[in-house]
Parts: C-alpha cells; sequence; structure tokens
C-alpha cells in the first residue's frame, strides 16, 4: 500500500514557506463564489473587474487550508501585502500548480493561465514554488 499525498504545494511568500491546498473545503468555496473550480482561468483574467480581489481572497484561503493545525489564519488584507504587481502572475500560476498537485497528483497546472494580454505566462521562479 503506497502513502497518501497530502497534496500540499509549497511556495516561499510573506518571507516563508507556506503551503497550497485545494482540499475538498477549499473546493467547496470555490464552487460557492464562483460556480466551479473549472472557473479559475476566468477568475485570473485580467479583464474581470474583481480578479485582484479574488487572487486575495483565493490565495488566503489555499494557504489557511495548507496551513499545519497550530499556524494561525492569514488574512486578506497580510495576503494583498505580500502580492504586488510584478509577483501576481506567479502567484496565480503557483495557484494553478497546487490545483494540479492537489487534483491529480502532477507538477504541471491542468489549466491555461491568462496573462497579459492573453499571452503565456513566465512562470521564473514558480517552478521551485518560490514567489517574491
Amino acid at each position: 500500500m503506497s502513502a497518501i499525498k497530502d497534496g500540499r504545494y509549497p511556495i516561499e511568500i510573506g518571507g516563508q514557506e507556506r503551503h497550497l491546498l485545494f482540499s475538498l473545503n477549499a473546493l467547496d468555496e470555490i464552487q460557492d463564489k464562483f460556480g466551479g473550480y473549472d472557473k479559475l482561468a476566468e477568475v485570473f483574467n485580467q479583464d474581470n473587474k474583481d480578479w485582484i480581489k479574488n487572487t486575495k481572497w483565493l490565495l488566503a484561503l489555499l494557504i489557511n487550508e495548507g496551513a499545519e493545525e497550530n499556524e494561525p489564519e492569514v488574512t486578506e488584507k497580510q495576503v494583498g501585502r505580500w502580492i504586488h504587481t510584478g509577483n501576481i502572475i506567479e502567484v496565480q500560476s503557483a495557484i494553478l500548480k497546487a490545483f494540479a498537485v492537489g487534483t491529480n497528483g502532477d507538477n504541471e497546472p491542468t489549466v491555461d493561465t491568462p496573462g497579459e494580454n492573453e499571452s503565456e505566462v513566465d512562470t521564473g521562479n514558480v517552478e521551485s514554488g518560490q514567489v517574491f
């Protein structure tokens, strides 16, 4: 019998390593807020007037789901301090990679990431899970 993977995806953000987790709780909340996890690409579309707010909400949710039991929860306001225009695309890419790990056990995202002007995203350091 093989060990069950915990599905968490490590990232470096806010000055420390944290983990993103697409748990069933997170998927349920995403479904309630966006209508389904299949809407993630639309959430990150810069034509969506709430894309920044949605990115903060989603990152806070996933960090809190991936946190250890004794870790304090992070707020959207804290997450908003960690994300800026220089790393928001990397953050979104990390979220999609976490989705792939949490749902497929893969290391590659299964959803296309819209970038600026709908071009491909430069993932930079996201391959290592680092977001500055």
